[in-house]
């Protein structure tokens, strides 16, 4: 899979196809049947056409599900063994997550467009969307690709989430018109689930710190963005993971502070407890 992280940050990973879960949960099967994430292997263990094999196959690495070697993570594993539909809160939200994250596996463009571009109450196409991403590679890069791979890019980020067979538990995305979709308040992400995110983004962002300040967890782009959370909905989950002793708050005086208190066993207790409660 690492050759798959070169192409303009992502940008047709893939393939022209939206997100769908039963073809995701193919690619998953083969994998538990010990077949490789090879394209010829998945091939003939799929019902999946030869284009639709190498885009799923990223999605499957790109949503967190496994990593480069097409070995299964720790949430690969367990959603492999609980959820086969891909259908709950839980496994969306993190799926989501793993598109988003600054730090990927996800396309960049997808956490440019959730973190930076969303925002609850506007209505948006594929052509805003697609001149958002272009801009955006300007700046960032100084590149231009064909408008077609960008607008390509954008339609298969809103049926992702707009199309039953894809996030659309989430309720982020909604058809309001011929081309246009609204941006709606996202079904609230469980807190097991913001509680794997957290340690996930933690790890990546801030490595062994012991504390950070409060602040740091809003920047923009960062993890409340990620699932469009606002303050009061973050403090509640912060509170909630206080009580479950997995973090701690020091706002005697500013800048407040927010503590660490999992172990390194964190990751995999969380899911578990995540999955428990289905």
């Amino acid at each position: 899979m690492r050759a798959d992280k070169v192409d303009h940050f992502g940008i047709s990973f893939h393939r022209t196809f939206a997100l769908r879960r039963a073809a995701l949960w193919e690619v998953i099967q083969a994998l538990m049947e010990g077949n490789t994430i090879s394209s010829d292997n998945l091939r003939r263990s799929t019902n999946l056409g030869t284009i639709q094999v190498e885009a799923y196959r990223r999605y499957v690495y790109r949503s967190g599900l496994i990593d480069e070697d097409g070995q299964f993570t720790i949430f690969g594993n367990i959603v492999s063994s609980k959820d086969s539909s891909l259908s709950t809160l839980t496994t969306q939200w993190l799926m989501h997550y793993h598109l988003s994250a600054p730090h990927g596996p996800g396309p960049w463009f997808w956490h440019y467009l959730v973190t930076r571009v969303l925002r609850v109450g506007q209505q948006i196409t594929p052509r805003d969307l697609a001149e958002k991403i272009a801009q955006a590679l300007r700046d960032r890069e100084g590149k231009q690709l064909r408008e077609r791979t960008i607008r390509s890019a954008a339609t298969v980020f809103i049926g992702s989430y707009a199309k039953t067979e894809g996030l659309h538990q989430l309720r982020l995305l909604r058809k309001v018109g011929s081309g246009q979709f609204a941006v709606t308040q996202p079904e609230p992400v469980p807190v097991w689930a913001f509680a794997y995110a957290l340690v996930d983004y933690w790890t990546h962002q801030w490595g062994d710190r012991a504390t950070v300040n409060l602040s740091d967890l809003f920047e923009p782009g960062s993890l409340p963005s990620i699932f469009l959370l606002d303050a009061p909905m973050v403090e509640n989950l912060l509170v909630a993971l206080r009580q479950e002793n997995l973090i701690d708050l020091y706002r005697v005086a500013p800048p407040y502070q927010l503590v660490r208190k999992w172990g390194p066993d964190a990751p995999r207790s969380i899911l578990e407890r995540a999955y428990a409660i289905h």
